[in-house]
């Protein structure tokens, strides 16, 4: 027995237990904290991202929401077009060009991002968001996206203002929702939200004639409207002669005008009147 108690002793002498690190238990909270920094930093970057893809954009908080309750009043005002010197003042731009001039007409420039080109203004004492996408017409969507989530806006609080080449020169027509109708620009941002319930102008460009053979002193008709896509294309993305310009620039100033009525009194009040002028 002694013998088997010195062989415990021999082993047991000099052993000194581990002692437990109080600070084990602070550890939790220090680790949460850079969970909680981490995923600040991933928020912060996905909203840079805009949301994924097919993931509608008007998931948004609450007080961002029009605290009317009742008229639909916009708050960020998207105008389509091709970026880039070589596109600027042709047909396919004239949302742009609206955007431009809500911007002139409030004292503000738009300021170059990674996505858009924006400026924000104040109409009547609300804050109203101007953008125009820096992408390619047809890829407008997720910049629009990405712009909404920037805001924490929903997507009833958007309004688009794009070309229409089956509407004559300088007509204007607003609705308060509605598809993509052709338009690849209203498409990719359609894709990009999920859905189309919020408000857009539409700026008639028209589209190319050729002669009718059976009228061709255009006596009954401006001639057969041309359907070719590169003909099309071509026509978009020229830009029209000064009295088309001027007749577009005129309805661009009511489209403005619209708009910021849109702002204060909501959609309705703003289609009723624009959708009057011939």
């Amino acid at each position: 027995m002694d013998g088997t108690r010195g062989s415990v002793t021999g082993l047991t002498k000099g052993f000194r237990r581990p002692r437990l690190r109080p600070a084990l238990h602070g550890d939790a909270p220090r680790r949460t904290m850079v969970a909680m920094g981490l995923r600040r930093r991933f928020a912060a970057f996905r909203d840079r991202l805009g949301p994924p893809r097919g993931e509608p954009a008007d998931r948004a908080p609450e007080d961002a929401a029009d605290d009317s309750g009742e008229a639909v009043r916009p708050r960020l005002i998207v105008g389509l077009g091709n970026p880039g010197p070589e596109y600027r003042g042709t047909r396919h731009n004239v949302g742009m060009w609206t955007i431009q001039r809500l911007a002139e007409r409030h004292g503000a420039e738009l300021a170059r991002d990674t996505r858009v080109w924006r400026a924000t203004v104040e109409v009547d004492g609300r804050p109203l968001h101007l953008a125009a996408s820096r992408s390619w017409y047809n890829e407008s969507g997720p910049a629009v996206a990405s712009e909404l989530r920037r805001l924490r806006l929903r997507r009833t609080q958007l309004l688009v203002i794009y070309d229409d080449i089956d509407m004559a020169v300088a007509r204007v027509r607003m609705r308060p929702h509605g598809g993509h109708g052709g338009n690849n620009g209203m498409r990719s941002i359609l894709d990009a939200l999920g859905g189309g319930d919020f408000p857009r102008v539409r700026i008639g460009i028209d589209r190319p004639y050729d002669p009718d053979p059976d009228d061709p002193d255009e006596e009954h008709s401006r001639g057969r409207p041309v359907r070719d896509p590169d003909r099309v294309a071509d026509w978009v993305l020229s830009r029209p002669p000064p009295e088309e310009r001027a007749a577009l620039d005129a309805a661009i100033r009511d489209v403005a005008d619209a708009i910021e009525l849109a702002a204060v009194e909501g959609v309705e009040a703003a289609m009723n009147r624009l959708n009057r002028r011939e």
